[in-house]
Order: structure tokens, then sequence, then C-alpha cells
């Protein structure tokens, strides 16, 4: 029985899954607040689901990429619950979970939103990863060939290099990162956040 989180990009999602079936789960679209709302929206689900945090036998959450600070938020409430419960932990990306639910057969490039000029973007083939997640443009990504795109960046992407093969499919919610990390080890120990740029801070001068 998994509770899974995700707050890495426009929304909150959480979700009790029990061996592929879901207890209770909820997801609410929120660009900024995920920090407030993510315990309560934890709390409200599990008692929903009608479970004690004794009754869990893991806590899968997403890892990335995506808004460093909804990462960190998704992470440290994994952590401490784990840690507070003494229960392992599975990290998921965001781009194995969106095509884990694909369920894509061909190679399929899932495209995700920076919010800047760029892309975030990982391909797989037979659902499988051909790389590892990456950053680059849109002019790049419309080179791609025998290609089908799939993500939150998709809109952007045929904004700017025209018409390309789409597959229309949600983003992935916590039930989707549970059901991906029944497949996964979990460990005591956090996982890491993927990051794919550094943060934007600005250091306090002296």
């Amino acid at each position: 029985m998994i509770l899974a989180m995700d707050c890495s990009h426009d929304s909150c999602s959480v979700a009790v899954v029990d061996d592929g079936k879901t207890l209770a789960a909820r997801t609410v679209d929120m660009a900024r607040g995920q920090a407030e709302a993510l315990i309560p929206m934890i709390k409200e689900t599990m008692k929903n689901a009608g479970k004690s945090f004794t009754d869990l036998t893991g806590i899968a959450v997403s890892t990335g990429p995506g808004s460093f600070t909804g990462v960190r938020v998704g992470l440290a409430a994994a952590n401490g619950l784990a840690m507070a419960a003494g229960l392992p932990e599975a990290g998921v990306s965001v781009t194995e979970a969106l095509a884990f639910k694909a369920n894509f057969a061909e190679r399929l490039c899932v495209v995700l939103e920076t919010k800047r000029d760029d892309f975030y973007a990982q391909i797989f083939n037979g659902g499988k990863p051909e790389t590892e997640p990456f950053v680059t443009d849109g002019v790049i990504l419309a080179t791609l060939t025998d290609t089908v795109f799939a993500g939150n960046g998709v809109v952007r992407l045929i904004e700017e290099q025209g018409d390309l093969p789409t597959l229309d499919i949600a983003m992935p919610t916590a039930e989707d990162f549970a059901r991906l990390a029944e497949t996964k080890t979990f460990e005591r120990k956090n996982p890491e956040p993927l990051y794919l740029r550094d943060a934007e801070v600005t250091l306090c001068r002296k």
C-alpha cells in the first residue's frame, strides 16, 4: 500500500494505492502554494482511504524535472513522513511516469515545460528510456524523426516549430506515480531530486 505525492508542476496531487487499486486520490491545479496545500491534502486523502500510516508499506514521490520549489516541497514532505513512520521510499521521475502512463509501444519523446525558452525532455522507445532526461530547445526536438511527442511542453513546442505528431495524454498524477513505483525497489533512503539546471538564486552581497 503506497502513499504517493507530486508537486513538480502546476498541480498538487496525492493518492493512496493498494496493489494497483486507488483507495483515495486528489489533484488540485495550482501554480503556487503546494507547500501549504500538500500536508492537509495528505491527511484528507489518508482519511478518505480509511487508512493510517501504519497500514502503508512505502511512500512514492516525484523527483522532477519540474519546478525547483515544487520538487523540494514534495521530497521534503515524503522524507519527513517516511522518517516519522519508518517507511521506505521510491522516487519516480516525471518523464518516466508520463511514459508509463502513455503505454506507447513506439518512439516517444516526453516534452516538459520549463517556463523558459527551452524544454525538459526524455526519449523512450518501446516504453524503455533511450536517453537520460535532458534540456534542449524546440529546434533540436523538431529534427527528431519517427518520434511522437507528449507532455505539457507540446503546445508551446508546436507553436514554435509547427505541426508535429503528438499523443494527447494528461500529465501524470500521484496515482500514476504510485502505480509505477509498485514496479520499483523501495529503499530506506531519501530519493535524489532530478534537477537539470542549477537553482536560480542570487547570493547576498557581503
